[in-house]
C-alpha cells in the first residue's frame, strides 16, 4: 500500500541516518543563526520604541492643561509611575517577544498544513477537536488578564503616589518620627493589592492549566483515532508520527503564544493610556500677542468661573479694570478669588462666561504660546531646577529667539538684586543651586525667579503672594527688585504686606468673588470701608488679623 515501506538493509539505514543527523545539525545552525539575527532587530527596535513613546508620554503629558492636573488620580507620584511603566510594557511586548510570538504562529499554521497534507483525516480530527478549545481558552485568559493589569495599575499607581509624596516630603517624615508609620501605610498598600490581585489570579491560572493540558488532550485523541486508521492500514506509521509531532508541536506553539497574553493586556493598557494623552482636537492657533515695549492693559467684563474639579463658584460677574503700564494689587481674604484672578491671567484656566480682555483682545483668542511669551509669574514658593543659577535664570526666555545672552542675564539679575551675591559666590553664575534650590535661602530664591521672570522681558509681571514667606531683610531687597521692574510693565500682584500694597497704583479688595473696593491706598484709607477697616486691624499685614479676614 502506498505510504508502507520495505525494511531497510543496514547500510541504507546508517545512510539515512547521517542524512538527517546533518540535516538536523544545519538546520540547529539555521535556527540559531535567525535566533541571533531576531534578537538583536528586535532589541535594536523596543529600545527605540520605548524612547519614542516615552518622550512622547511626557511631551504630552506637559501639554495637559491645569484642570488635568487638578484631577483626581493625575498626581505627580501617578504620572510618574505611569511614565515609567507604560512605555515600559510596550517595550515588553514589541521586543524579541513579538518575535516568539511571530514563531508561534508561523509554527501554528506551518503545522496545521503539513499534517493535512501527510494525514488529512487525522489531522482534520485533531485540529478541529482541540485547537478551537486552546483558542478559546486563550481568549478567556486574555480578558481576564486586561482587567487583571488594569486593577494592578490602578493599585501600583496608588502605592507609587504614596511613595512619591513620603519621599518628597522626607524632612517631614524625620522630623515627626513617622518612618515606621509611613512603611506600615505602603505595607497595607500593597498587601490590599495582593488581595484585590488574588481571585483574578487563581482565574487566570486555571483557564492557563486548561490550555496547557489540551495538549495532552490532543495527544490522546491523535493515538487513539490514529490507532484505529493504522488498523485499518488508511496510515503508515510513518505518517503517523509527523501528523502526531505536528499536533502536538503545534499545539505546544499555541499555548507558548498565550503564555505572552500577560504581555498583550499590559501593553494594550499601556498603550490606551499613552494614546489616550494625545491630544484628539487641538484647538487652533489664536492670534499672536501684540508686541509692544510697554504693559498691557488688562479688563475683566462680566468674568464667571469655578473650578473644574468644585462645584463652588468662585467668580459671579467679576469687574475690573487694570490701565496698561500700572501696578495693580488685590488684596482679601484667604479663599475669595485672588489667586485664582492670576491664574485665570496666566491662561491655566479660562473663563466659564464673560470675557478677559488683554489690550482690547479676549485673551481665550490669543496663541497661549505667544500670549504666555509676553507675561511671567512669580509665586510665593519659586521652583528652582537642579543646576546652575544661569541655567535657571535662562530658563526664563527658553521659548524666544534669539536666547538671552549672558549679557542679558547678568542685567536681569541686577534688576532683581541679586548680582552681587551671585558675584560674590566661587563659581559666580555657574554657581549649582541643587535640588530645588536648596543651596540658596528663601530670598535668594526668589530673587533668582524674580530674575528668570524679567529676562523674559514680559509686558505683565504677575506676583502671587511672592514676599509672603520672607523675612524682613530678604523683602527689603525683594520689593527693590519689585520696583524696579515695575518700568515699562503692568505689574499685577497679590499681597498682604501693607508696605507692597500701599505703594500699588489701583488697590482692588476681593471679597467672596467681587470686587467690593477699588482705589489707590490714599483714597481707601479716606474712604473708612472694607480696606480701611482691614489696615487698621492689623497695620502691617492686609487680610490678616480680623476674625472677619481671617
Amino acid at each position: 500500500m502506498e505510504g508502507f515501506e520495505k525494511p531497510l538493509d543496514k547500510d541504507e539505514f546508517f545512510k539515512r541516518q547521517n542524512h538527517w543527523a546533518l540535516m538536523f545539525f544545519v538546520l540547529a545552525l539555521g535556527v540559531g543563526g535567525a535566533y541571533a539575527l531576531m534578537g538583536s532587530m528586535f532589541t535594536s527596535i523596543t529600545h527605540h520604541i520605548n524612547a519614542y513613546y516615552r518622550l512622547e508620554y511626557f511631551e504630552n503629558v506637559l501639554r495637559q492643561g491645569i484642570p488635568f492636573f487638578d484631577a483626581e488620580g493625575n498626581s505627580a507620584g501617578t504620572l510618574t509611575a505611569q511614565l515609567n511603566t507604560h512605555p515600559a510594557a510596550l517595550q515588553e511586548l514589541l521586543g524579541p517577544s513579538t518575535g516568539l510570538m511571530l514563531i508561534s504562529i508561523i509554527s501554528i499554521i506551518s503545522c496545521c498544513i503539513l499534517s493535512l497534507c501527510v494525514g488529512w483525516k487525522l489531522a482534520l480530527v485533531c485540529i478541529c477537536a482541540a485547537l478551537p478549545f486552546l483558542f478559546f481558552a486563550g481568549l478567556i485568559r486574555i480578558r481576564i488578564e486586561v482587567g487583571f493589569a488594569k486593577d494592578t495599575a490602578e493599585v501600583f499607581e496608588e502605592s507609587a503616589q504614596f511613595a512619591s509624596e513620603a519621599v518628597g516630603a522626607f524632612r517631614t517624615v524625620s522630623s515627626l518620627i513617622m518612618e515606621q508609620s509611613i512603611r506600615n501605610r505602603y505595607d497595607v498598600l500593597l498587601k490590599g493589592h495582593v488581595k484585590k490581585a488574588f481571585r483574578r489570579t487563581a482565574l487566570a491560572s486555571v483557564i492557563f492549566s486548561a490550555s496547557e493540558s489540551i495538549n495532552l488532550l490532543a495527544t490522546a485523541l491523535s493515538f487513539w483515532y490514529g490507532g484505529r486508521l493504522m488498523a485499518n492500514r488508511e496510515l503508515s506509521t510513518y505518517a503517523f508520527f509527523i501528523v502526531y509531532i505536528c499536533i502536538i508541536q503545534g499545539g505546544e506553539n499555541a499555548g507558548q503564544f498565550f503564555g505572552f497574553t500577560e504581555n498583550i493586556a499590559q501593553a494594550a493598557e499601556a498603550a490606551n493610556r499613552i494614546f489616550g494623552k494625545r491630544e484628539k482636537n487641538p484647538p487652533p492657533p489664536g492670534s499672536p500677542m501684540p508686541g509692544a515695549d510697554s504693559g498691557c492693559g488688562v479688563v475683566f467684563k462680566d468674568v464667571n468661573f469655578k473650578y473644574p474639579t468644585r462645584d463652588t463658584p468662585i467668580f459671579q460677574n467679576l469687574n475690573l479694570k487694570i490701565p496698561a503700564g500700572s501696578f495693580a494689587a488685590f488684596v482679601g481674604a484667604s479663599g475669595c478669588g485672588k489667586t485664582t484672578t492670576i491664574s485665570l491671567l496666566e491662561r491655566f484656566y479660562d473663563p466659564t462666561s464673560g470675557k478677559i480682555e488683554i489690550d482690547g483682545e479676549d485673551i481665550t483668542k490669543l496663541d497661549v504660546t505667544s500670549y504666555r511669551n509676553s507675561v511671567s509669574l512669580v509665586a510665593q514658593e519659586p521652583t528652582l531646577y537642579a543646576g546652575t543659577i544661569a541655567e535657571n535664570v535662562r530658563l526664563g526666555a527658553t521659548t524666544t529667539s534669539p536666547p538671552p545672552t549672558d549679557e542679558e542675564i547678568i542685567q536681569a539679575c541686577k534688576d532683581a538684586y541679586i548680582h552681587e551675591f551671585i558675584a560674590s559666590l566661587p563659581d559666580g553664575y555657574q554657581t549649582i543651586v541643587g535640588a530645588k534650590g536648596m543651596g540658596l535661602s528663601g530670598g535668594q530664591k526668589q530673587r533668582v525667579a524674580i530674575a528668570r521672570a524679567l529676562v523674559r522681558k514680559p509686558r505683565m509681571l504677575l506676583l502671587d503672594e511672592a514676599t509672603a514667606s520672607l523675612d524682613s531683610e530678604s523683602e527689603r531687597f525683594v520689593q527693590k527688585a519689585f520696583d524696579r521692574a515695575r518700568v515699562g510693565r503692568t505689574v499685577v500682584a497679590v499681597a498682604h504686606r501693607l508696605s507692597t500694597v500701599q505703594a500699588a497704583d489701583v488697590i482692588f479688595v476681593f471679597d467672596e468673588g467681587r470686587v467690593v473696593e477699588s482705589g489707590t491706598h490714599g483714597e481707601l484709607v479716606r474712604a473708612r470701608g472694607v480696606y480701611y477697616q482691614m489696615v487698621r486691624s492689623f497695620p502691617r499685614l492686609i487680610g490678616y488679623g480680623s476674625a472677619n479676614w481671617v
